[in-house]
Protein backbone atom coordinates (compact mmCIF):
# COMPACT_ATOMS: atom_id res chain seq x y z
CA UNK A 1 0.00 0.00 0.00
CA UNK A 2 1.00 3.59 -0.52
CA UNK A 3 -0.07 4.63 2.95
CA UNK A 4 0.25 3.15 6.41
CA UNK A 5 -1.67 3.83 9.59
CA UNK A 6 -0.42 4.16 13.14
CA UNK A 7 -1.78 0.64 13.74
CA UNK A 8 0.33 -0.66 10.84
CA UNK A 9 3.45 0.85 12.38
CA UNK A 10 2.54 -0.54 15.82
CA UNK A 11 2.20 -4.05 14.32
CA UNK A 12 5.62 -3.72 12.66
CA UNK A 13 7.10 -2.49 15.93
CA UNK A 14 5.52 -5.46 17.73
CA UNK A 15 7.00 -7.97 15.26
CA UNK A 16 10.44 -6.39 15.59
CA UNK A 17 10.11 -6.50 19.38
CA UNK A 18 9.05 -10.17 19.24
CA UNK A 19 12.08 -11.15 17.17
CA UNK A 20 14.36 -8.98 19.31
CA UNK A 21 13.14 -10.71 22.47
CA UNK A 22 13.88 -14.07 20.82
CA UNK A 23 17.44 -12.88 20.28
CA UNK A 24 17.68 -11.51 23.79
CA UNK A 25 16.61 -14.66 25.58
CA UNK A 26 14.66 -17.10 23.43
CA UNK A 27 17.47 -18.08 21.11
CA UNK A 28 19.82 -18.53 24.05
CA UNK A 29 17.44 -20.92 25.74
CA UNK A 30 17.45 -24.33 24.11
CA UNK A 31 14.21 -26.19 24.50
CA UNK A 32 14.70 -29.70 25.83
CA UNK A 33 12.15 -30.87 23.28
CA UNK A 34 9.44 -29.46 21.02
CA UNK A 35 6.95 -29.61 23.86
CA UNK A 36 8.70 -26.65 25.48
CA UNK A 37 7.86 -24.47 22.48
CA UNK A 38 5.08 -22.77 24.45
CA UNK A 39 7.59 -21.69 27.08
CA UNK A 40 9.79 -20.11 24.41
CA UNK A 41 7.03 -18.55 22.28
CA UNK A 42 4.65 -17.74 25.12
CA UNK A 43 7.37 -15.88 27.02
CA UNK A 44 8.38 -14.00 23.87
CA UNK A 45 4.78 -13.00 23.10
CA UNK A 46 4.27 -11.90 26.71
CA UNK A 47 7.43 -9.77 26.61
CA UNK A 48 6.50 -8.20 23.29
CA UNK A 49 3.02 -7.44 24.69
CA UNK A 50 4.56 -5.76 27.73
CA UNK A 51 6.91 -3.74 25.51
CA UNK A 52 4.00 -2.63 23.32
CA UNK A 53 2.06 -1.61 26.44
CA UNK A 54 5.02 0.48 27.58
CA UNK A 55 5.35 2.39 24.29
CA UNK A 56 1.63 2.96 23.74
CA UNK A 57 -1.54 2.68 25.79
CA UNK A 58 -1.46 -0.32 28.12
CA UNK A 59 -5.25 -0.53 28.25
CA UNK A 60 -5.68 -0.35 24.48
CA UNK A 61 -2.97 -3.00 23.94
CA UNK A 62 -4.57 -5.33 26.50
CA UNK A 63 -7.95 -4.98 24.80
CA UNK A 64 -6.29 -5.79 21.46
CA UNK A 65 -4.61 -8.89 22.95
CA UNK A 66 -7.92 -10.12 24.39
CA UNK A 67 -9.59 -9.57 21.02
CA UNK A 68 -6.93 -11.77 19.41
CA UNK A 69 -7.55 -14.45 22.03
CA UNK A 70 -11.29 -14.34 21.43
CA UNK A 71 -10.97 -14.31 17.63
CA UNK A 72 -8.21 -16.91 17.18
CA UNK A 73 -7.47 -18.92 20.29
CA UNK A 74 -10.94 -19.45 21.77
CA UNK A 75 -12.31 -20.94 18.53
CA UNK A 76 -9.24 -23.17 18.34
CA UNK A 77 -9.87 -24.42 21.88
CA UNK A 78 -13.50 -25.20 21.09
CA UNK A 79 -12.84 -26.93 17.77
CA UNK A 80 -11.13 -30.00 16.35
CA UNK A 81 -7.69 -28.31 16.56
CA UNK A 82 -7.91 -27.96 20.36
CA UNK A 83 -4.77 -28.98 22.21
CA UNK A 84 -3.08 -28.19 25.52
CA UNK A 85 -0.28 -25.63 25.58
CA UNK A 86 2.09 -28.56 26.06
CA UNK A 87 0.73 -31.36 23.85
CA UNK A 88 1.65 -34.95 24.62
CA UNK A 89 2.32 -35.74 20.96
CA UNK A 90 2.09 -34.30 17.47
CA UNK A 91 1.73 -35.53 13.90
CA UNK A 92 3.60 -32.74 12.11
CA UNK A 93 5.77 -30.05 13.66
CA UNK A 94 4.34 -27.33 11.40
CA UNK A 95 0.94 -27.91 13.03
CA UNK A 96 2.41 -26.89 16.37
CA UNK A 97 2.69 -23.14 15.69
CA UNK A 98 -0.81 -22.18 16.81
CA UNK A 99 -2.65 -19.45 18.68
CA UNK A 100 -2.71 -21.82 21.65
CA UNK A 101 1.08 -22.06 21.75
CA UNK A 102 1.65 -18.32 21.24
CA UNK A 103 -1.30 -16.44 22.71
CA UNK A 104 -2.62 -18.82 25.34
CA UNK A 105 1.00 -19.52 26.30
CA UNK A 106 1.49 -15.81 26.94
CA UNK A 107 -1.66 -15.71 29.08
CA UNK A 108 -0.45 -18.63 31.20
CA UNK A 109 2.86 -16.81 31.74
CA UNK A 110 0.99 -13.58 32.54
Amino acid sequence: PETATDADFERVQGVIAHEYFHNWSGNRVTCRDWFQLTLKEGLTVFRDQQFSMDVSSAAVKRIEDVRILRAAQFPQDSGPMAHPIRPESYIAMDNFYTATVYNKGAEVIR
